[in-house]
């Protein structure tokens, strides 16, 4: 499974190369959700950063909507860190005089809750763009391709499908719909395979592997798994073009859309650095033929999912969030 994706969040740049529009709407609207509920609405802040230095009179409500934001949270994060602080504080003062388990993890979790939102708050701040500010996690929002009304538009959408008819209690039991199996495309994703089909544009992918999996060894006698993250990503450089399905959910005013990237059976190099899955990486040509799939029965769509660009994925420990 693709635990997390690094977007590539120039989205001037897909509309360059892929013929696409940013839907400038959509996006402000997922901005000003993300005011009223920043926990539901999480985005890359690379594409913040997009938002907040494109020179169109359309970015400008957006720009807007991520600024009230950042004051919100930050006026948020610093009333936190004071209250760490003050915690801190009494954590020492407990320890100076006794040495206990309770007084040792107030001082810990207290460090690593101000540590936390200093670097929160250093990214808003901080012009550079760093790995972290492109990933994408279960549950947040990315820019997804789409076909609408024949033209290629840029969105927002969930990373983790909600299908049409299921309560959003689901989301939790169904944990891994942000990634659909290739082999239950017209099974468990049948609703949506052939009607409803997207396009990610990725820079690379992470994954939860095993350590001694990651090693190509047993587990020693004793010893526990270690989970380690992985990042991947393409040795030439290229742009990994990941084909998506996703669907628009909707129960009175309540509207969710949300994606599942399509994955298969690894690459050898993925599989021996300890990963069963891979996402589904198409030619260029497969990538625009996929977001067309009306008129295409199953055996054509699957044709066109085994049109792939096949570059070597080098892959390292993923850096801390």
């Amino acid at each position: 499974m693709c635990y997390a994706a690094l977007v590539a969040a120039d989205l001037r740049r897909l509309e360059r190369e892929l013929g696409s529009r940013i839907d400038f709407a959509a996006f402000q609207r997922a901005y000003e959700l993300r005011l009223g509920d920043p926990k539901a609405f999480k985005l890359p802040i690379a594409l913040d950063r997009q938002f907040l230095n494109m020179d169109d009179p359309a970015a400008a409500a957006i720009a807007t909507a991520i600024s009230a934001y950042r004051n919100q949270r930050t006026t948020e994060w610093q009333a936190e860190i004071f209250e760490q602080r003050r915690r801190h504080a009494d954590a020492e003062r407990k320890l100076a005089q006794k040495v206990t388990k309770a007084a040792q993890k107030d001082l810990q979790v207290s460090a690593d809750k101000i540590e936390q939102r200093l670097k929160w708050l250093s990214d808003f701040r901080d012009a550079a763009m760093t790995e972290e500010d492109a990933v994408m996690y279960p549950m947040h929002y990315g820019p997804l391709i789409i076909e609408s009304d024949g033209e290629l538009k840029i969105r927002p959408m969930r990373y983790h499908c909600r299908l049409p008819g299921h309560a959003p209690e689901m989301d939790k039991r169904l944990m891994g719909n942000y990634n659909a199996r290739i082999d239950s495309l017209e099974d468990w994703w049948r609703p949506v395979f052939g009607k409803y089909h997207g396009l990610l544009v990725l820079d690379g992918f992470r994954e939860n592997v095993k350590l001694h999996d990651m090693q190509n060894r047993e587990l020693k006698e004793g010893e526990r798994p270690e989970n380690v993250v992985l990042q991947f990503n393409p040795k030439d450089a290229t742009s990994m073009f990941v084909p998506c399905i996703w669907a628009r959910w909707q129960r009175g005013d309540e509207t969710l859309h949300s994606m599942a990237l399509i994955t298969d059976e690894p690459p050898p190099e993925v599989q021996s650095a300890g990963h069963n899955r891979c996402p589904i990486n198409l030619t260029r040509e497969a990538a625009l033929a996929w977001l067309a799939p009306h008129g295409r029965s199953s055996a054509e769509l699957f044709e066109v999912l085994g049109q792939r660009h096949r570059p070597y994925y080098e892959h390292r420990i993923a850096e801390a969030a």
